[in-house]
């Protein structure tokens, strides 16, 4: 009999379905080790060995999974193919002694379709230990900052609720933006228009210098001065002309994008979106948000718009550019139920728009003159422009809501009579507050990954330290906190020290770092701010089974 270790339950019975006789398939349910909750688990006279225990609550779990292993011919790690799903596997691998006598693969599952899954299982590979000592290098790392600064800021303020690395970062990012927002001085300039009608057809024209770039007006007489000679100025048409603008397909949606998207189409929380993904993997309608690109998948796209739109909506190049797409292009989004269709349609669209061929706009464009006379113009000139969807291309798929646009036959030369003049003040936008997309956005920037800055944003908004939804704001506790961040712990707790992190966390996974050397580095930097209590052995601690490529053992 063959195991293979998979994620979740709902993976377990499909891949059981695909696979059939000869093969059992069991969930891990996540990391079924961690460092333990009670103490530090890291030993920093020993090069910072990690002590890993059981997960509390796990311990059946555990035992069902250990019965496999002892009872399998070879193991078949099918967790996520992440750093943390690589990590996942060796977790369960590390706990069996009975491992080092098996053959022991990975497969990387693109999506939990029949074909897919025959595909990963054709191609298994061995455990990427660089990938899991990359991943044990950032948990020994945000333990350290974690264990530290929470254990130094619960007297100092009084509160219970621990913070995790990446909320510590959230937290600054908030403190830093309500910042910008209270320093923020606004400025003023005055924006000029010119608004006429040719035979019944309105449009406006904006007011430029003579070089066609924006003009500099700060004042208010300034403005005043513009919008008299504008009012005793004659208007006449110096130049038309047209062109065709291609407007490209859009990528396919990264988990990101994808949650962003949905906040704004579907008013859903990232959490939610989160959720729905996870669902429609498991069943098998979309493709992991973490795998490589998919030739078979671009093909089938290909011949799905070839057949359903013409060759002319065909894009020329294939996109190089990855994302979450329909694990069958062929399942419209109208053929799945329950509260996952609206998620599925957002993935689907955007994986066929990219491609199609480009959309193209019909600009059309007005040179406007004003001046005492003809042979008098003002050092001004007016720009009128508009657009109109020449072939819609992508659009097909993905409507635009831009309304078009467009300008009435003009002749060069010919006099225009405004029917309105509008001198204005524009204010500088101030620093907006952060909503969720937008804070993950930042979050993702400072190198965390999507899944963990929801996380993050959850247990801010869990905790009490953030309100708001579409506009989010630091409570008054949390204010509190990011104070004491900043002051106590700056450097560490900054957005730029997690960029640093996740470039060092990567070289490791790369195999240009080694974890020792990363971790020795980052407490020289930092082992004299961060003073953890020392960490107490647990008898009968597992020791890690180093495990080899299939082929050697």
């Amino acid at each position: 009999m063959k195991l293979v270790i998979v994620e979740t339950s709902a993976q377990a019975k499909r891949l059981s379905d695909a696979l059939g006789e000869g093969w059992r398939v069991e969930p891990c349910s996540g990391m079924v080790r961690d460092l333990p909750a009670d103490q530090l688990g890291i030993n920093l006279e020993a090069d910072f060995h990690p002590h890993f225990t059981v997960v509390p609550g796990k311990g059946n779990l555990v035992r069902r999974l250990m019965k496999a292993l002892r009872e399998c011919e070879a193991v078949y790690a099918a967790t996520p193919p992440t750093r943390e799903g690589e990590a996942m596997a060796w977790h369960v691998l590390a706990l069996s002694p009975d491992v080092t006598d098996k053959l022991v693969y990975r497969v990387t599952l693109t999506a939990l379709t029949p074909d897919a899954i025959r595909a990963a299982f054709a191609a298994p590979r061995p455990l990427n230990m660089k990938q899991i000592e990359a991943y044990a290098a950032e948990r020994i790392v945000a333990r350290l900052v974690g264990w530290s600064i929470n254990a130094a800021a619960r007297p100092a303020l009084g509160f219970k609720t621990a913070l995790t690395d990446d909320g510590m970062v959230a937290l600054r990012l908030l403190a830093e933006r309500d910042a910008q927002i209270g320093t923020f001085t606004p400025k003023t300039r005055w924006w000029a228009s010119v608004s006429f009608a040719v035979e019944g057809i309105p449009f406006t024209a904006q007011v430029l210098n003579a070089k066609g770039t924006a003009l500099a007006i700060r004042t208010a007489e300034q403005a005043g001065q513009l919008e008299a000679l504008l009012k005793g100025g004659q208007f006449w048409v110096d130049k038309t002309g047209q062109t065709l603008k291609t407007q490209p397909a859009p990528a396919p949606l990264t988990l990101y994008r994808l949650i962003e998207t949905a906040a704004r189409d579907l008013d859903l929380m990232p959490e939610e979106t989160l959720g729905l993904v996870a669902t429609l993997y498991d069943a098998g309608w979309i493709t992991s948000p973490d795998t490589a690109e998919m030739p078979a998948l671009h093909k089938a796209a290909q011949a799905y718009v070839r057949r359903e739109f013409g060759t002319e909506y065909l894009a020329a190049v294939v996109p190089l550019t990855t994302g979450i797409a329909p694990a069958d292009v062929n399942r419209t989004p109208e053929a799945l139920p329950g509260d996952g269709a609206a998620v599925y349609a957002l993935i689907w669209k955007h994986f066929i728009a990219a491609h199609m061929s480009p959309a193209q706009d019909k600009l059309m464009g007005a040179r406007i003159l004003v001046g005492a006379a003809k042979d008098k113009s003002y050092p001004l000139e007016l720009r009128a422009t508009a657009a109109l969807l020449y072939f819609d291309g992508w659009q097909r798929v993905l409507p635009s809501d831009r309304p078009d646009a467009v300008l009435p036959i003009l002749t060069e030369g010919a006099a225009l009579q405004p029917t309105s003049i509008t001198v204005e003040p524009v204010t500088s936008d101030a620093p907006v507050p952060f909503s969720d997309v937008g804070l993950i956005d930042a979050l993702v920037d400072s190198g965390v990954s999507v899944s963990a800055a929801v996380a993050a944003l959850t247990g801010l908004r869990g905790a009490g330290y953030v309100d708001g939804e579409t506009s989010l704001s630091l409570t008054e506790t949390g204010r509190t906190v990011a104070a004491y961040l900043a002051a106590t712990f700056g450097e560490l707790t900054a957005p730029t020290f997690a960029s640093e992190c996740a470039v060092e966390v990567q070289r490791i996974a790369s195999g240009e770092g080694q974890r020792v050397e990363v971790l020795r580095a980052f407490w020289e930097r930092f082992g004299a701010i961060l003073r953890p209590a020392p960490p107490v052995r647990v008898a009968g601690e597992h020791k890690p089974i180093v495990l080899r490529p299939a082929e050697e053992v």
